[in-house]
């Protein structure tokens, strides 16, 4: 959890919310389309708290940040991060983002190259526009219009493996599905997963980039989050043994991914 109380930006009339905490070398946070800045990070945050400080935006659609007039795009998205970063920090940053945040990052890197280092991304995707994608889309956003309960049931069917789920207790099982009841802003974000193609802005990118895939991963296939990575030049790609929510599922060996990563020196 954060020590401080968040603070803002103003981006094109939008009140952006973000956390800023610790010391060190400077890294970015990016939440995905069902997450909150406060919420989406346990362990990954704790721990990269002791050696560096952490800024944690929270784009349109999260707890921090209101929805703008008018339908969410992910250039608007960048955007706000954008903004964040030159708001608090010293130079050029570290970027982790999970699901649409990796798709939020990338775009961002994409967008202004010099502001970002180093690129980690779970759970990207170019697009979300190949069949079995549109058909999980129209059915994700009609079961928000019509039932508020099987939305959230659903969504975390499809968040986390079958067998991680298996390992929860009840309690657990009903703290997460509490977490994914469709909120406006979780909404205008599934309807912009639906719409979103950043494939011609992934070349742009400069910073050294870890794609990383989830092998169980029902939202995110590899093959999609492969097609990802492959369109970032020079960019690396490994896979963790888990469902979309790696950061519950392999919390630790996310965490060594994401370390032995944004430690190796700058290439020259």
């Amino acid at each position: 959890m954060f020590s401080t109380q968040p603070q803002h930006v103003d981006v094109d009339g939008v009140s952006v919310g973000y956390y800023a905490e610790g010391q060190g070398p400077e890294v970015v946070l990016l939440h995905g389309a069902s997450g909150h800045p406060e919420t989406s990070f346990p362990h990954l945050l704790d721990e990269l708290l002791k050696t560096r400080r952490v800024i944690v935006p929270g784009y349109s659609g999260s707890s921090l940040t209101p929805l703008p007039e008018g339908e969410l795009d992910v250039d608007r998205l960048a955007d706000q991060i954008l903004a964040v970063v030159r708001e608090t920090a010293r130079g050029p940053v570290d970027v982790i983002g999970f699901s649409t945040g990796a798709v939020v990052a990338a775009a961002a890197a994409a967008q202004e190259p010099g502001l970002v280092r180093r690129l980690v991304l779970c759970g990207g995707f170019a697009h979300y526009g190949h069949p079995w994608q549109r058909m999980f889309t129209r059915t994700w956003q009609r079961l928000a219009e019509v039932d508020a309960n099987t939305f959230a049931e659903f969504t975390l069917l499809h968040a986390v493996s079958d067998r991680y789920l298996d390992t929860l207790t009840p309690r657990e099982r009903l703290m997460l599905r509490a977490g994914l009841l469709p909120s406006p802003g979780m909404v205008a974000l599934v309807d912009l997963i639906g719409r979103l193609d950043v494939s011609d802005s992934l070349a742009k990118i400069e910073a050294a980039t870890l794609v990383i895939g989830n092998r169980l991963d029902q939202l995110v296939q590899p093959r999609y989050a492969r097609e990802f990575q492959e369109a970032i030049p020079g960019s690396e790609f490994v896979e963790l043994d888990a469902g979309h929510l790696a950061v519950l599922e392999k919390p630790e060996e996310l965490l060594r991914l994401v370390e032995e990563f944004l430690q190796r020196p700058p290439v020259r």
